[in-house]
């Protein structure tokens, strides 16, 4: 029985995950480079991997779209992660599939915020994916293994 729980518990992602917070905006579009349906919604990115992020939010709807569902229901609507690139300040826009959520249930705290997975729909080489990818390693410190990982898709 010991073994079947490690099977199920195995870490599956296909690339390593980097943890460090990072503020950014959600945005539902009508497709990839159509107009704002709703939002903004102030959120934060927990970690990031090349395929994807981990962000925290205080709301999961915005308006009357729900970020999760809305473009699960609705394929002409499209999820966007967007920051500020530093150091010359332009704001990526990055659409992403929201593929799992779940509510921050602590009991001291206030707050009642929420976890939304999301996958990037960009390539892992892409500009927008590498600079949230190299942001967040750099903020989380720029040290070790991962940095190595970060400087092979940088551009050079």
């Amino acid at each position: 029985m010991a073994t079947t729980k490690k099977f199920l518990l195995k870490e599956r992602r296909r690339s390593t995950r980097i943890e460090g917070r990072l503020p950014v905006t959600l945005v539902l579009r009508h497709g990839r480079l159509g107009h704002v349906i709703a939002g903004p919604a102030a959120g934060e990115v927990l970690d990031v991997s090349l395929y994807g992020a981990g962000l925290l939010l205080e709301q999961i709807r915005v308006e009357n779209c729900h970020l999760f569902y809305s473009p699960q229901d609705n394929p002409s609507c499209v999820l966007h992660v967007e920051f500020v690139a530093a150091p010359n300040g332009e704001t990526l826009s990055l659409p992403v599939r929201p593929v799992r959520f779940d509510r921050v249930l602590e009991e001291d705290a206030s707050a009642k915020p929420f976890h939304l997975g999301v996958e990037f729909l960009l390539k892992p080489t892409e500009k927008a994916v590498r600079l949230l990818f190299s942001q967040v390693a750099e903020q989380a410190g720029g040290k070790g293994w991962w940095r190595k990982l970060v400087e092979l898709f940088l551009p050079a």
